[in-house]
């Protein structure tokens, strides 16, 4: 038998009995319909994550100062030892580097003890920060209740988020008025400083971004150390490299030279490990479904074979070998897959589009500050689907295909 009859033969043996066929492709639609929309989903998340990076920038690199080893628990309360400081000159050498096209450097405030006071008396605690070197993804752009909102390079000037303004005061009131940053550090002293405020931004957090000057100022005072800048440097670097080629390299120079370096694309690339797995984690639920599958097809086949005993002896005896009964019964097999694959693959991008646009939905109703496509079906993920299906459908057929291809023509023959 030529190809082409084996294959017009599958077909006409598969149409004569649409329901079984029908039913029997239900369990591979169900499994590739899971496989592709909980790897769509992954798919979706993983590219949202790379873009997330991409628009922060992977060129960044993060270096923080070496830091000697100290077990001493009270050590937060004093002076940090650092092995290699950020400091001014440092960072003036960075940026002489052909491949950076620029630093910028941070003061944290975190471990430290600070309060707010209000030209009305009011005094609350609040967080100092600095400029944000890129935008959070996860939280809406700032935008200007009153003044100037634009990162603060000015000392002894601050921009006041909605959340810190006091209840019952206008933000507009506050602008070019004079606040105090109020620090109490563990030796039981305080100190004030007077800030300007700028402007005044609608974002809910309870903080103050202040220049960089003044946050050095304050932790000089905190650790009590004139010059805390150049001795201890600065608490963060953000260099920003010409590409990521060149991000790399630097990496590798600043960890040679004792920095503790940090970049996205380091990040990233562990993010992807994560998602590999995340993937085949999710693929394996739909498999599990393409195995109950796979044993309603060898069913399906078996009782092929008691059915169609005399059509296979008669085949046999007009010259059919038992590699064209395998042939059939394998092909037979795989059509069962490959239609069941085709169908769970168009449900399976239905599915997502339709998740898509219940998320979307639920984004708008609760105002969150994500704009992203969830599911996502690429190409390869269908085809991968596809031929899967089709090859499940195969496998499951080889004991059936080579069940009857043993058959003995004669037996076959008489069979009732």
């Amino acid at each position: 038998m030529e190809l082409g009859d084996i294959l017009r033969t599958a077909l006409e043996n598969l149409g004569r009995r649409k329901v079984r066929t029908i039913l029997t492709s239900t369990g591979v639609i169900v499994g590739i319909l899971t496989i592709v929309t909980m790897v769509s989903l992954g798919v979706g998340v993983q590219r949202e994550v790379r873009a997330q990076f991409a628009a922060l920038g992977l060129e960044n690199v993060f270096v923080n100062p070496g830091v000697q080893r100290n077990d001493d628990f009270f050590n937060q309360f004093g002076t940090p030892s650092r092995s290699n400081p950020i400091t001014p000159e440092v960072v003036a050498q960075w940026e002489a580097l052909p491949t950076v096209q620029g630093v910028v450097a941070q003061i944290n405030l975190d471990d430290v003890t600070s309060l707010i006071e209000f030209p009305n008396g009011d005094l609350t605690s609040i967080r100092v920060t600095g400029q944000e070197v890129f935008a959070n993804p996860f939280r809406s752009e700032a935008a200007a209740l009153a003044g100037d909102i634009s990162p603060v390079q000015q000392a002894g000037r601050v921009v006041l988020a909605a959340g810190a303004v006091p209840e019952g005061v206008e933000a507009g009131e506050l602008v070019e008025q004079t606040i105090t940053i109020v620090l109490r550090s563990p030796r039981g002293e305080s100190e004030r400083f007077p800030l300007v405020v700028a402007g005044v931004s609608d974002l809910p957090d309870n903080e103050v971004q202040a220049a960089v000057a003044d946050m050095a100022t304050m932790k000089s005072w905190w650790f009590n150390v004139p010059d805390y800048l150049e001795t201890q440097g600065y608490d963060v670097a953000v260099v920003r490299a010409n590409d990521v080629a060149a991000a790399a390299v630097l990496v590798r120079t600043f960890r040679e030279e004792g920095y503790r370096v940090q970049s996205l694309e380091l990040i990233l690339e562990q993010a992807n490990r994560v998602f590999a797995v995340i993937n085949v984690m999710l693929a394996s639920v739909g498999g599990l479904a393409l195995f109950v599958a796979s044993l309603g097809i060898v069913n399906t086949m078996i009782m092929a074979i008691y059915e169609r005993t005399r059509e296979i002896g008669t085949l046999k005896a007009i010259g059919a070998s038992r590699g064209d009964i395998r042939n059939l019964f394998m092909i037979e097999a795989g059509l069962i897959g490959l239609l069941g694959g085709a169908f769970g693959i168009v449900g399976g991008w239905l599915l997502g589009l339709l998740l898509n646009e219940v998320i979307a939905w639920y984004i708008e109703r609760e105002q969150l500050p994500i704009a992203a496509t969830f599911f996502v079906t690429p190409w390869w993920l269908a085809l991968a689907a596809l031929v899967f299906a089709a090859l499940i459908g195969i496998v499951a057929g080889l004991y059936p295909a080579a069940r009857a291809a043993r058959l003995d023509p004669l037996v076959a023959l008489r069979y009732e």
